[in-house]
């Protein structure tokens, strides 16, 4: 078993926690109201500045061209392909990118950047990835695990379902894996430990995020 092979199979009970959350549930059955989904929208909006700062800092890490070519990969999908949906989404509720800036993350959000950002400061290439990899992979498969329920066809969210379960998408995922295989694969025990710590934590961090607008009806 590789090194990825081996954390995918550690961490995918807390993606299946993350789509057991009710706001994922709700989305597949196209029951999640409107409000809470513009909520996650602009929130994910606000993620999606600093993720792909972090990827600035990989980027400047990075050992070999191909390894800045992957990391520009990566962002490429967070700045084009899934900007495109998210701005489809924010023109619908009458936003632009403009608007975000003068929004506060919620905790959950602040959470999960300030994990990226202390990561990407000790400037371990390793780190990093561990720590940007579970938001991409962990969104390949939920949603290839929901684009499987034929309740989700009739969603009102479809479309968003759809673009994350892409094969291509999927693909992608699995080029990332192998580049991961390859540049921590061959570390030592003790050094791999703890990259499934900071996988295994970002992993619980995306949960939350899944969690966040429920937090804000109980409280």
């Amino acid at each position: 078993m590789s090194f990825m092979e081996g954390i995918l199979k550690q961490n995918k009970p807390v993606w299946d926690k993350c789509i057991a959350t009710t706001f994922v549930q709700e989305m597949k059955e196209g029951k999640l109201p409107i409000e809470d989904f513009k909520e996650y929208m602009v929130q994910d909006s606000i993620y999606l500045k600093n993720y792909a700062r972090v990827y600035g800092k990989a980027i400047y890490h990075a050992e070999t061209l191909r390894e800045i070519q992957l990391y520009y990969s990566i962002l490429s999908f967070v700045t084009d392909t899934e900007s495109a949906i998210r701005l489809n989404y924010l023109r619908q509720f009458g936003m632009t990118d403009d608007d975000i800036e003068f929004i506060a993350p919620l905790p959950e959000n602040q959470n999960y950047i300030d994990f990226l950002f202390e990561t990407a400061k000790r400037g371990n290439g390793c780190e990093i990835l561990m720590a940007v990899l579970p938001c991409m992979l962990s969104y390949s498969y939920i949603f290839r695990k929901l684009a499987e329920e034929p309740e989700s066809l009739k969603s009102r969210y479809w479309d968003f379902i759809s673009d994350y379960a892409d094969d291509r998408y999927a693909d992608s995922c699995k080029e990332w894996c192998d580049f991961a295989d390859k540049k921590c694969g061959s570390l030592s025990e003790a050094e791999q430990k703890k990259l499934e710590s900071i996988f295994e934590r970002a992993g619980y961090l995306e949960l939350d995020f899944w969690n966040m607008a429920y937090q804000r009806k109980k409280a």
